[in-house]
């Protein structure tokens, strides 16, 4: 080839190539810029999740009933330390371990072992002093519960779930609550999470400006209950002793709110179904006589009688509608005030039928049963909202049986609430756990105000049904057990049969009390339910009337109500 024809082969190959260049830049430009931006960023960017502290939960008086606190884990890699033999003494002097504990925790072909967690705070800081490089520190957090097994079913607990910022490869793990109060309050408590940008040059190095890039975390507010942790207490260890004495199924009792069996949430190994469950909202029973207050209310308020009206109660027996209704005692003639008094079923019947279906039904849907009692925010998972059957499927016995408290099921808090629209002149308040949530700096964020659901009963009506309790709290009424010296107590006890194999069990029973003291002007209710009291008592004068007592003389001390005085300074239910 001549040179002339040899320069133009080469320019020609030349431009060719130039021309290829020129393509392939202006496709990656043009056509690929996304693709390749992308890998780029990726390369030189790692975006990391920067977790929220996680709100308390406090009591009324500001008492920790959770918190999340810091936790340090000392992670070992051994693959590292087999080329770095000289940091083995180094480290098991830090951590106080013998050197030959610590060559034994080292897998080089399992890296990142955990051999220390909860560090303290010297023993952190001289480990990081020492840069090891066989070690990895990580900051974590662990929800802890000073109170352990007390408020468990209130509180419930938090899990851990991984969250990845949207460029990140490092997921953080934040706690979400599961149950109680962790999960109805858990969008306030979770706070949110942030971000922190790690962008790096071609040789790997950090670029500091971009750190202002960064999205700081927003730290959970804190939740503030209604709950009295000193009361709460109270209550628990009276759980306790009637779990001892009688063995019973399980047990309900609302001031503070506790059941049994319980649960701790710092142990999860020890979690167990039955134990998570919070039994005065999520299980249901026939009340029996407690629920004879709203057949009371209803001929008061209707002016269906009055408590001088009388009622002879057939000397225990009553036969109606092809089916018998018995008393426990043979009965003659009593006033309505005594057939509250000493538990009358066919006195009770005899009023209702005087009162009619439709009445009874208006006032027992009023009081809140066959409805769930908890509304809107801050209502604790779990609530079932019972029994209470239309008219339309009532039988022709229903008239005599749903006074007594059968043929209806109900929730121990609602039939707390029921008994607080009576001590508080009528009105029913709307269930209230949660009193607030508050930032880090206690400023309000959120304050949740009582409030009435409806006016139930006129306020004089509802002091003449106070004026029938009192009289169940005397040495001619049921709960005799039930008085607490110094006070005057208003409250009605209950023992239901058990349904049990297609019949009502006359061996099986659920034994409950529920009462307000001072009566003249309540100051706090106690409601509580035994199920499958074991031994010879099951009355619900003698289980569950006793362990009233004990908790309301505690709560009244706590409270520092004066003994034989009406005391006028507190709020009323």
């Amino acid at each position: 080839m001549n040179p002339r024809n040899r320069v133009i082969t080469v320019t020609v190959l030349l431009a060719a190539a130039f021309t290829g260049i020129s393509t392939r830049l202006v496709w990656i430009q043009m056509v690929k810029q996304d693709e390749y931006q992308e890998q780029a960023i990726r390369l030189h960017t790692r975006g990391e999740a920067v977790p929220a502290q996680r709100g308390s939960i406090l009591d009324v008086s500001g008492r920790v009933l959770a918190q999340s606190m810091p936790l340090i884990e000392v992670r070992l890699d051994g693959k590292i330390l087999a080329e770095r033999p000289q940091e083995l003494p180094v480290l098991a002097e830090i951590l106080g371990v013998s050197a030959e504990w610590l060559k034994g925790q080292a897998d080089p072909e399992n890296r990142y072992q955990k051999i220390a967690e909860g560090v303290g705070a010297e023993v952190e800081g001289k480990l990081r002093a020492s840069r090891l490089g066989s070690i990895r520190l990580e900051r974590k957090t662990v929800r802890n519960y000073p109170n352990g097994t007390e408020t468990a079913q209130i509180l419930g607990y938090v899990n851990l779930r991984e969250q990845t910022a949207a460029e990140g490869d490092r997921p953080a793990v934040f706690e979400v609550g599961e149950a109680g109060v962790e999960k109805s309050m858990d969008r306030y408590l979770r706070g949110v999470a942030g971000e922190r940008r790690i962008i790096k040059d071609n040789k790997g190095r950090e670029i500091p400006y971009f750190r202002l890039s960064d999205r700081p975390a927003r730290d959970g507010y804190h939740v503030v209950l209604t709950l009295d942790q000193t009361i709460q207490h109270i209550v628990e260890r009276e759980a306790d002793a009637l779990m001892e004495q009688f063995h019973p199924e399980d047990t309900g009792e609302i001031l503070a709110m506790a059941s049994r069996p319980t649960f701790d949430p710092n142990q999860r190994q020890t979690f167990e179904g039955e134990a998570l469950k919070n039994r005065p909202i999520a299980d249901t029973y026939e009340p029996g006589s407690t629920f004879k207050v709203v057949t009371l209310a209803a001929g008061l308020n209707e002016g269906a009688a009055d408590l001088g009206s009388t009622y002879f109660c057939e000397d225990g027996q009553m036969f109606y509608a092809g089916h018998w209704l018995k008393d426990h005692e043979p009965y003659g003639l009593l006033t309505l005030r005594q057939v509250v008094a000493k538990s009358s079923n066919i006195g009770m019947a005899k009023l209702a039928m005087q009162v009619g279906e439709e009445k009874i039904f208006h006032y027992a849907r009023l009081f809140g049963f066959g409805e769930r009692a908890q509304k809107g925010e801050g209502a604790l998972p779990g609530e079932e909202k019972g029994l209470l059957r239309g008219l339309k499927n009532w039988n022709k016995i229903s008239i005599t049986r749903i006074p007594m408290g059968y043929e209806v099921a109900v929730t121990n808090l609602q039939m707390a609430l029921a008994y607080g629209a009576i001590a508080n002149g009528g009105k029913r308040m709307e269930p209230r756990l949660v009193k607030a949530v508050v930032d880090r700096d206690n400023r309000v964020v959120m304050q949740f105000i009582p409030k009435v659901v409806c006016q139930v009963i006129r306020s004089d009506t509802a002091n003449k049904v106070i004026d029938a309790l009192r009289g169940v709290v005397s040495d001619t009424g049921t709960a005799e057990n039930a008085a607490v010296p110094g006070f005057e107590v208003a409250g009605k006890t209950g023992t239901a049969q058990k349904w049990s194999n297609g019949v009502y069990s006359k061996e099986k029973y659920r034994s409950s009390f529920i009462g307000f003291l001072p009566a003249d002007h309540p100051e706090f209710l106690v409601s509580i339910m035994v199920d499958e009291p074991k031994g010879k008592l099951y009355y619900g004068g003698q289980v569950a009337a006793p362990a009233f007592k004990n908790i309301a003389i505690h709560v009244a001390e706590q409270l520092n109500l004066n003994r034989g005085a009406v005391v006028a300074t507190r709020e009323k239910m």
